[in-house]
């Protein structure tokens, strides 16, 4: 049991960093961020800065030398109280290993701070928070691919655009090897953003582009500046209308890219649209339930008293549609819908062994898919060397050779995608039940105090094909659950229904 009361005095600190891949170095989480945001940290808040630790590549997995030597030194260092962080997952992506030292350093008396959010470990709903993250963390490592049915969508959610290429591409590779390349017209697209950054018109850039073998009409230019394709951005029912990196060769940068679509909208100032906003993560994941049209969300500048106050609104754009609603009764409404999830504490043990049995079928059944899969693999690959013989013998003509590896090679790729997805889901699922217990505790708070990338996965993970709002009844409709969230939910129901008819109020914990 930790002792909270339990923390040492004085403001002396030191600073962890760390990342263990090339591609977190390289994409926001760098040491040098790392370190300058726990600098940032520690001069706002008074904290004196003994040493540094880590700065280096180490595995994610285990805890290496680096941090073995940061606690050997505030073992030994009774006036360090405390340790700085970028986030609380630098310790380790496997949130066992990484609460496990949360804990330890706490039996010691000394605060972890995760710096980017303001978190700390000093109270036991700090320690319950940063568990949460962790733990949330990992959840969403493992069940990424789980929101998605078919192979497409899986790949497309990943970034990896397996459909036909848009004008000025071709691909390379398949399924999730696959790239889109720039060809010669992709590179005169390229040419034709930057004419529009210049201020040239429509008109002759269409002009300069046919002078160069592009022919393109005025409705086709139009396509193809407003598509985010171009800027290395996927957008598709798969991705929930979200923008995601994809594995594109970009003609143009992405804020290159937002500044065409500022010259094409002739924007007025009156309104300004909100991207990725941390105040605004509903925008692009709730649907207006009378037309199924995606919130867009905007600010509204309003004078009062002399002083400009902006109010912040989600709205359907489709022509005739008046729903329009205010940022602050969706959030409250979501956060409510939410709180339909969060397990009570007096439960937890009980739906412990509800998880446990859960999860050992899934198990079975998931072997069962993966044999099934195996068969068809094995046949599809057998249906295919046939086909290269047929044709070796001349059997078959080259369009029906063509039309049917086309299609075996489509069924392979999605057997073999379904078949990685279902590996995924079977790694480790006993190392999921503490997740899924602590994740379940407060999912609602977790989202209200998250960061716009916690919000944003949080609402995936929930309701993996988004929400609907009914304005007629102002409250949210709900196509689809995380299966676990509808468990949560139903389980509670019936608990506190068992509870209220018990003479001594107690629930038994299995069965």
């Amino acid at each position: 049991m930790i002792d909270y009361s339990k923390v040492r005095e004085g403001r002396n600190c030191v600073i962890w960093t760390r990342v263990s891949t090339k591609y977190q170095q390289e994409n926001g989480g760098s040491l040098t961020t790392q370190k300058e945001l726990c600098e940032e940290y520690a001069q706002r808040n008074g904290y004196r800065i003994a040493d540094y630790f880590g700065g280096k590549h180490e595995s994610a997995k285990t805890p290496g030398e680096m941090v073995q030597k940061m606690v050997k030194y505030v073992k030994r260092n009774p006036l360090v109280s405390t340790i700085l962080v970028s986030e609380f997952d630098r310790f380790s992506r496997c949130s066992w290993q990484a609460i496990k030292m949360l804990q330890d350093m706490r039996e010691l008396g000394i605060v972890v701070i995760a710096t980017k959010y303001g978190l700390d470990t000093r109270t036991k709903e700090g320690m319950m928070m940063a568990q949460s993250t962790l733990s949330f963390a990992e959840l969403d490592n493992q069940t990424r691919t789980d929101k998605f049915v078919s192979g497409k969508e899986q790949c497309i959610r990943a970034g990896f655009w397996v459909l036909k290429a848009p004008m000025g591409y071709y691909k390379e590779g398949k399924s999730r090897n696959v790239k889109c390349c720039l060809n010669n017209d992709g590179k005169l697209i390229a040419k034709a953003f930057r004419w529009k950054l210049q201020g040239v018109s429509g008109a002759e850039i269409i002009e300069r582009l046919q002078a160069h073998g592009l022919r393109l009409s005025r409705q086709t230019l139009h396509k193809v500046l407003t598509n985010p394709f171009y800027a290395g951005k996927i957008r598709h029912k798969a991705t929930g209308g979200e923008l995601i990196d994809g594995n594109i060769e970009p003609a143009i940068s992405y804020s290159e890219f937002l500044r065409v679509q500022d010259i094409l909208s002739g924007r007025t100032g009156k309104y300004s649209q909100l991207k990725q906003k941390p105040e605004l993560p509903l925008t692009n994941f709730v649907f207006c339930a009378a037309d199924g049209v995606a919130f867009t969300s905007y600010t509204k500048h309003k004078k009062s008293n002399g002083s400009v106050k902006d109010y912040a609104y989600y709205k359907c754009n489709k022509i005739g549609c008046r729903t329009n609603v205010s940022a602050k009764c969706l959030h409250k409404c979501f956060i409510k819908k939410l709180a339909d999830y969060n397990i009570c504490p007096d439960f937890t043990a009980r739906f412990e062994c509800l998880v446990r049995d859960y999860l050992q079928s899934y198990s079975s059944q998931a072997q069962q898919e993966r044999a099934t899969l195996k068969k068809h693999i094995t046949e599809t690959e057998s249906a295919i060397q046939s086909l290269k013989v047929r044709w070796a013998l001349k059997e078959i003509s080259f369009d029906v050779y063509e039309a049917g590896m086309s299609e075996l090679q489509s069924r392979l790729d999605k057997y073999t995608l379904e078949m990685a997805s279902w590996n995924e889901k079977l790694s480790n699922s006993n190392q999921m039940i503490p997740v899924i217990l602590a994740i379940a505790s407060n999912i609602s708070s977790l989202w209200e105090r998250g960061s716009l990338e916690i919000k944003r996965k949080i609402q995936k993970l929930v309701f993996p094909e988004g929400l609907y709002w009914d304005k007629e009844n102002s409250d949210y409709r709900t196509p689809k659950v995380n299966r676990f969230f509808d468990i949560i939910n139903r389980f509670s129901s019936t608990c506190e229904n068992e509870k209220g008819t018990t003479p001594d109020g107690t629930v038994p914990l299995c069965g």
